[in-house]
């Protein structure tokens, strides 16, 4: 196997790592086994994260051949340890050159571009009402330090109170879809969490899909 083709190689191998984590998390998250989950992305999870972006970077041809064969040993012991056959390594890669564009990973990685779209439309929303309600509140508390009458006071601070529990409000919402844009674009970033849908077809992923929501229904 050229470096070229080993590099592609290691990279199945540690996608094949990612996918069958995520499907043990799912299961610990259903068991609700927190403790496990958070065992599972501290020692598997993260360090394969790490790893796979590693390879991505890897400038594979401008290694020695000393460090080209510990990288090989490296990804080797990976394998074994995982009880990954090379036959399946290899019989995904193929899969994966076979599909390229019109596999799951193009799916989901349009799904997560859909979304993420989404959400950033959702912040301006939000930030357009936070706007909105922020000048109100500068408003009446700029009416306030000018209002003499004590009658008058209380009734600028009646109007305020409701003002300000809106603005919480339009702040939580915020915070939440910044967290949801925020995971977005590092699963896109780190390409891994749609990068392991692309060994079955587009029509594979979708039927997959329905007969989870049938299951769900």
């Amino acid at each position: 196997m050229d470096r070229t083709q080993f590099i592609k190689y290691a990279q199945e191998v540690v996608l094949t790592v990612l996918k069958i984590t995520l499907v043990q998390l799912d299961k610990l998250k259903e068991m609700g086994d927190l403790s496990g989950v958070e065992i599972l992305e501290e020692k598997v999870l993260i360090p394969y994260e790490r790893i796979y972006g590693a390879l991505l970077e890897m400038k594979i041809d401008k290694m020695s051949e000393e460090e080209f064969k510990s990288f090989e040993e490296m990804v080797e012991e990976i394998r074994e340890k995982n009880n990954l056959s090379i036959e399946k390594i290899k019989i995904d890669l193929e899969k994966r050159e076979k599909l390229k564009n019109k596999s799951g990973a193009m799916v989901v990685k349009k799904f997560f571009n859909y979304n993420l779209n989404r959400f950033l439309d959702k912040k301006d929303k939000i930030a357009e009402k936070y706007n909105s309600l922020a000048t109100e509140e500068q408003n009446l508390e700029n009416l306030l330090k000018d209002t003499v009458q004590e009658e008058e006071q209380f009734d600028i601070i009646y109007r305020l109170q409701p003002v300000r529990e809106k603005l919480r409000d339009v702040e939580n919402k915020y915070l939440v879809v910044e967290k949801d844009i925020n995971q977005l674009k590092k699963k896109l970033e780190s390409k891994w969490p749609y990068e392991i849908y692309g060994v079955i077809s587009e029509e594979e992923l979708l039927e997959t899909y329905k007969e989870a929501f049938k299951m769900e229904d």
